[in-house]
């Protein structure tokens, strides 16, 4: 009996144990629901003010820019008005901008004068009422040139010392506005109603097919705490009401337009707002069944609902954005200036100020007319002269200009008419930004295509620009000085450093490395000083940064530098190494360049082994072909030695034998191979007519017993030749009789060598 009792009472408290259970997930159930559905409900309201906020400010900056360009006008018609011309001039050269279709000047004697003709319009409109409104939008309005016609009028008084001498009106048809807001409001999936505050009269209605009243939503039924008044009377808020199309309600965001007379209202039903809740609660409900599959879907909820609380708002423009950013991300600089050329559709956007400060970016099809060494210095002196000569004359913070080879320029400055000439520019539109000091910065365009709002651009970010700038250079002296090479001005191995890291990890697509180390530097210390050394080297920094700029580039030693280049091809890199060395040949500079291009398995420090390799190769031919005379044939080995009393050449050889045990140029087809500079490596005093054989040789003698299978794969050229087809790079770390690590590489020398015939061997320390 007690055990039976026993049981009863274990099957009794299970029952209880379910119960509890089950009342407790009832609870979190339904605690679940209603906290999902407050939350979706406050994400909805969110979303309908973000979604009004979209369609308002779109609104407002079209219809007040469309009223700033009839101001202009404005301006135009009273100077015609006060030189007792006509307005046909106007009238005639008027098309189309903005929402605006047409335009009609109002009389003091209640004339109206349009391009087809003038009215008379007393008893229509009075010219002194319309006078005291001053500037306005109106809601929706009588054409006062047809009849059963209605429009939008936007005006604007035309003032001659202070006083109104008529009003121009610009006209707005309701079915351009309508289109273009309903695309906008469908886009949403949602209801869109705009109205004119004064007299409630619709202006755009995306649900009823004939424009009326806002009143007709007077007679919903409202929920608790909403009502008509307050959405008609508040200037912004939300509303819910009961729609008479469907059995459900409507959830509603209201605002007022800035400097328009109107308010728009944005609309959505009940079951696109609560769509997601529907699919929670409905998983909620079959997660009951157990409490494994509860628990599941619960997580599953708490993901899905961290994601519905994480929306992200609309951004601003992308410039303006990059813009903020300069100071954390240091390449926004490079990226703004490309943002504003190609917003401009110019040649190069240009950032510079009387400091020193010089950024440029040039469209890629530009890459050729780029200005460099005194012609950008010319350039520059000219143009912040032109803004020093503005500021005199308009004491602004920040001032526009547009200079232009015409016949003003001709006369006033010929020097530069004929540089600007000579260089292609047609047009360089500028802002000048003066700050508390009195140090004139200038953002710019050449050759834009879209001068004019390019110049608004311009005028728009300038001072971000030169905030931008100012922080970059006082506050973040200790971070430059760490990581900038202090004579060039480029990056130091300590940024190369970290860069090697972050390259790995992003693996961008089209990526290069070239390698550039700089020949004759210490016979030019030695004969001329080292003051002269540093001048050969700064010059050649500043073109590296001209000709690959905005790439990664990094002083690595005394006469070494490196560039690490994104979205570029080889072909653009191939211009740009030939364009470094035609403009270093005036100056009789020379440089040996190495290159290599990211294949599918070459990490970044295997890219920058490649390319330094083959800048030991050109390094050679150099001075090779330099030493023509002096060089000596070994006929018992068959290979090539220079010999030289050059200091780089010593210099080099004593850097290389750091890091590498032998470096040979072999032929594929021919098997032939040549020693690059490094002494012999291999060994037998190199006698061997082929290399293979003297390779194999080395296998069986120098490499341990267990990689002599690996090794002698690298002898099956034709498997090497697939190797480099596939875009691979052969390679394998092998361990020596005497337990030395040594690692081989096999790199291409050529990408234009279709074949694969000419190979680098590399033999280096591990």
């Amino acid at each position: 009996m007690a055990i039976k009792y026993g049981k009863k009472q274990h099957r009794k408290n299970n029952i209880l144990y379910t119960i509890i259970v089950a009342i407790l997930l009832c609870i979190v159930f339904l605690t679940m629901v209603s906290y999902f559905y407050y939350a979706a409900e406050d994400e909805a309201y969110e979303n309908l003010h973000m979604q009004t906020k979209q369609i308002k400010d779109d609104m407002e900056l079209q219809l007040l820019s469309d009223r700033e360009n009839l101001a202009t006008m404005a301006n135009f018609a009273a100077k015609l008005y006060s030189d007792g011309e006509s307005f046909n001039l106007m009238f005639n050269s008027f098309k189309p901008i903005g929402l605006i279709e047409n335009i009609g000047i109002l009389m003091p004697d209640n004339t109206f004068i349009t391009k087809a003709g003038t009215l008379n319009l007393n008893g229509q409109i009075s010219f002194e009422e319309e006078k005291l409104k001053g500037e306005y939008t109106s809601g929706r309005v009588k054409d006062l040139t047809r009849d059963n016609y209605e429009i939008i009028r936007s005006a604007v008084p035309v003032k001659v010392n202070e006083n109104t001498v008529g009003i121009l009106y610009g006209v707005i048809k309701l079915d351009v506005l309508e289109n273009k807001y309903n695309k906008m409001a469908k886009e949403l999936d949602a209801q869109l109603f705009v109205h004119d505050k004064e007299t409630g009269n619709l202006v755009i209605d995306t649900i009823n097919d004939k424009l009326g009243n806002i009143s007709f939503l007077e007679n919903r039924e409202y929920r608790d705490g909403y009502s008509y008044e307050e959405m008609i009377n508040s200037e912004k808020g939300y509303s819910s009401f009961q729609s008479v199309y469907k059995d459900e309600a409507l959830y509603v965001h209201f605002s007022t337009l800035e400097g328009i007379d109107w308010k728009i209202t944005l609309a959505r039903y009940e079951s696109q707002v609560f769509a997601k809740t529907h699919i929670i609660s409905s998983l909620l409900l079959v997660s009951f069944i157990t409490i494994l599959l509860i628990m599941a879907l619960y997580i599953m909820i708490l993901m899905r609902g961290e994601k519905q609380r994480s929306f992200a708002t609309v951004c601003a423009s992308k410039i303006r954005k990059l813009l903020l950013e300069i100071n954390q991300q240091q390449n926004n600089v490079s990226e703004s200036l490309k943002e504003i050329a190609i917003f401009a559709k110019s040649r190069s956007a240009v950032f510079f100020d009387a400091d020193g400060e010089d950024y440029n970016f040039a469209m890629p099809a530009s890459l050729e007319e780029i200005l460099s060494g005194d012609d950008r210095k010319y350039f520059i002196s000219e143009i912040l002269r032109y803004a020093a000569e503005l500021h005199k004359v308009n004491n602004a913070t920040v001032n526009l200009m547009c200079i232009t080879p015409n016949n003003h320029l001709v006369k006033t400055n010929h020097v530069f008419y004929d540089f600007l000439k000579e260089h292609k520019i047609t047009e360089v539109s500028f802002a000048t930004v003066i700050d508390k000091n009195n140090h004139i910065g200038i953002l710019g365009v050449v050759n834009p295509k879209k001068g004019r709002t390019a110049r608004l651009l311009l005028e728009d970010v300038a001072v971000c620009f030169s905030i931008a700038i100012y922080n970059k250079k006082h506050l973040n002296k200790t971070v430059i000085a760490a990581t900038t090479d202090s004579l060039t001005g480029v990056s130091n191995r300590v940024t190369y450093k970290k860069d090697l890291l972050i390259f790995d990890e992003e693996k961008p697509q089209e990526f290069s490395c070239i390698y550039i180390d700089v020949n004759e530097l210490h016979l030019r210390n030695n004969k001329y000083g080292h003051a002269a050394g540093d001048e050969m080297l700064l010059y050649i920094a500043n073109t590296l940064k001209e000709v690959f700029y905005g790439q990664k580039i990094y002083r690595m030693g005394g006469d070494e530098f490196l560039v690490f280049a994104e979205n570029a091809s080889q072909d653009d890199i191939k211009k740009g190494i030939d364009m470094l060395t035609r403009q270093l040949e005036p100056m009789d500079y020379h440089v040996a360049v190495g290159m290599s291009y990211r294949t599918q398995n070459m990490n970044t420090e295997e890219m920058v082994r490649e390319a330094e390799i083959r800048m030991y190769e050109a390094k050679a031919q150099y001075y090779q072909a330099k030493e023509t005379k002096r060089t000596l044939s070994d006929n018992d080995n068959g290979y090539v030695h220079t010999k030289t009393g050059i200091l780089e050449i010593d210099t080099m050889i004593s850097v290389m034998k750091e890091k590498y045990n032998g470096i040979y140029r072999v032929d594929l087809d021919t098997d032939k191979a040549y020693r690059i500079l490094m002494p012999a490596y291999l060994g037998y005093n190199e006698k061997e007519e082929h290399f293979s054989a003297l390779l194999s040789k080395y296998i069986d003698d120098s490499v341990a017993p267990e990689f002599h299978r690996a090794m002698m794969s690298f002898l099956n050229y034709d498997a090497l030749k697939r190797q480099f087809l596939e875009g691979k790079t052969p390679r394998i770390t092998y361990k020596k009789t005497n337990g030395d690590a040594v690692v081989l590489s096999v790199y291409k020398l050529s990408d234009e060598d279709v074949a694969v015939s000419n190979t680098l061997w590399v033999f280096a320390k591990d």
